[in-house]
């Protein structure tokens, strides 16, 4: 396909300490940089005393401002590299963005299904013909259902064999626990010191 960012530029101050990483950039890297792509204009604008930022233009007319205050140069280059693999603005980085879901483990482990989610996708199986002609079949990835058998059956995670050691909660001993927190024998209770 053909490059969609149209221009950068780089603002930088001269004498400011957050511009030192620019400037080594501007002064050691930046030609090479142009040469590799040519198809990108490249503008250094020099202003005093403010902090320096880099700014992206796209074919489409988007622009995109960022910060590059305390970068080391190499930074900076990730930066230049990142708005010209885009073909826009990438406002999903920015805080507060759109959600991501996504079926990849995280490091707080698998995930749950809400149970909104699960009694939802229930109706459809208590239905006498939920799987005929003009009904929508329950689908899911191979890759939830390998980390479904994996977390399940195998009862191995990410972090080893969780018969050794459980990763998170477990529905048994929690509803045990539950139904009957008062009872000495139950799963987990705390007696107290008499």
């Amino acid at each position: 396909g053909a490059w969609q960012l149209k221009r950068l530029i780089l603002r930088y101050s001269e004498t400011g300490g957050s511009s030192l990483g620019v400037r080594f950039y501007l002064r050691h890297l930046l030609q090479t940089w142009k040469e590799r792509n040519p198809q990108v204009v490249v503008i250094t604008e020099q202003s005093r005393m403010d902090h320096p930022e880099l700014q992206a233009e796209w074919l489409s007319g988007e622009k995109f401002e960022t910060t590059l205050r305390g970068l080391k140069a190499r930074q900076v280059e990730e930066l230049m590299n990142l708005q010209r693999n885009s073909e826009s603005p990438n406002l999903f980085l920015k805080h507060g963005g759109p959600r991501v879901w996504t079926e990849r483990r995280s490091l707080q482990g698998l995930w749950q299904p809400s149970a909104e989610g699960m009694f939802k996708a229930l109706k459809y199986a208590r239905e006498k013909a939920w799987h005929g002609p003009g009904t929508q079949e329950l689908r899911y990835s191979n890759n939830t259902l390998k980390l479904t058998h994996q977390h399940l059956l195998d009862r191995r995670g990410r972090w080893g064999d969780q018969n050794v050691a459980p990763k998170g909660f477990d529905r048994h001993i929690l509803a045990d626990l539950l139904n009957a927190p008062f009872r000495s024998d139950a799963p987990g209770a705390v007696l107290p010191n008499e």
